[in-house]
Parts: C-alpha cells; structure tokens; sequence
C-alpha cells in the first residue's frame, strides 16, 4: 500500500470500457515523512475520496482487485482503497 495526496480529477471522454463509470482521480505519492515521492498517478477511486485528502492506494495488478466481482479485465495500475484520518509515527517524535 502507498500513501498519497489528491490533488485533482480527471475526465476523459473516449475510455477503454472497464473505466465506465469510474472517477479518476490525480494523486501525489508521498513518504510517510510526507515528503513527495516521484510524480502525481492517476488512480481509480473506490471510497468517495476527494481533492485534499491523504488515501492509500495500490498498485500493479493489486489495484484491479477491489474491481474483480463486476469486472476482472478493469485497466488501472494505481486504485485508491482507503481515505486516511491519521498517520500517528510515535518513533518519530
């Protein structure tokens, strides 16, 4: 699982079918320092997350998972499965 922070929608009118229907949405990787971690993905949004909030998200072949009951050929790399509240790191203080 990664951390990440979204930072924007994406819309595309012509799609590959298994996208129909499904939000899209910009996400900045980031180290649970909070720090940036490479370039912003675009991932599939499964939990209603939106622009400012810190999600996890999976990717590879994991990211097409939480698609499988309805559609297991969905084209996605990076799935957003979780919005996060809180990261407490006690070793850190």
């Amino acid at each position: 699982m990664n951390l990440g922070h979204v930072i924007g929608s994406v819309w595309a009118t012509q799609k590959d079918p298994s996208l129909e229907g499904k939000r899209m949405l910009l996400v900045q990787p980031l180290h649970f320092d909070g720090s940036l971690k490479g370039g912003p993905i675009v991932s599939l949004d499964t939990v209603d997350a939106g622009v400012g909030d810190t999600v996890i998200f999976v990717t590879s072949a994991e990211a097409a998972i939480p698609f499988k009951p309805k559609n297991d050929l969905t084209a996605t790399d990076a799935t957003i499965v979780g919005v996060v509240d809180e990261v407490n790191r006690p070793s850190m203080r």
